[in-house]
């Protein structure tokens, strides 16, 4: 009785396959193609969700730190203000610059874009703004401190894109617009890849250039 059950239930499970199994080679490979095809187009749709629901508010949101301060006997004052990224590329790229900034005589003091960064900047004489970019458009967390900062009485604003894939042009735009509107000057822009394994060396010198 039970290699009867076992019989009957591999005709069963074979009659299952012949009949969703093409038999045609040509309508096999397209099927498998559909199939393949279906399994990427589903992956794509999950890190998608996953990135726009999880990861990007998780980058983008306000991150507080103290201020550190570089060559407190500077000459004049130079604010840098980062927002971090989903890698510590942000993070280097605008400590560089400041220790740039510092080996050409300016007092740095340098913090993360959040709402306890300073808005005033009356006693600064360069504000630096870096920022990660994505969908080729800055991160929401440097936009809100810019947007806290209600006038930046004509201060020299250097801008530092930093991307992973796509072109920073259109961000630093953006960026420079926002600038001008509060009445700042613009100063210069930086734009850097985090694949250039140069990229901290090229804003260390960069910020070097710059004289107080």
């Amino acid at each position: 009785m039970q290699r009867l059950l076992t019989k009957d239930c591999c005709l069963i499970a074979e009659c299952v396959r012949l009949r969703f199994w093409p038999q045609g080679r040509w309508k096999k490979i397209a099927l498998v193609f559909f199939l393949t095809l279906f399994v990427i187009v589903a992956a794509i749709l999950t890190l998608y969700v996953v990135i726009t629901l999880v990861v990007l508010p998780r980058i983008n949101m306000d991150i507080v730190s103290g201020i550190d301060i570089i060559n407190p006997d500077g000459n004049k004052t130079a604010l840098v203000v980062y927002q971090p990224g989903f890698t510590g590329f942000p993070r280097d790229v605008s400590c560089a610059f400041a220790n740039g900034l510092a080996s050409s005589g300016w007092k740095v003091e340098i913090t993360t874009a959040s709402s306890q960064a300073p808005s005033n900047l009356l006693g600064y004489s360069l504000l630096v703004l870096g920022f990660p970019v994505y969908g080729a458009e800055p991160g929401d967390a440097i936009m809100r401190y810019i947007n806290r900062t209600s006038n930046l009485n004509g201060i020299g604003t250097v801008i530092i894109a930093l991307d992973g894939f796509n072109s920073p042009g259109e961000s630093i735009d953006i960026i420079k617009q926002k600038v001008q509107a509060l009445n700042g000057t613009f100063y210069e822009s930086l734009a850097l890849w985090i694949v250039d394994i140069s990229a901290t060396d090229t804003a260390r010198r960069a910020g070097s250039e710059i004289a107080p």
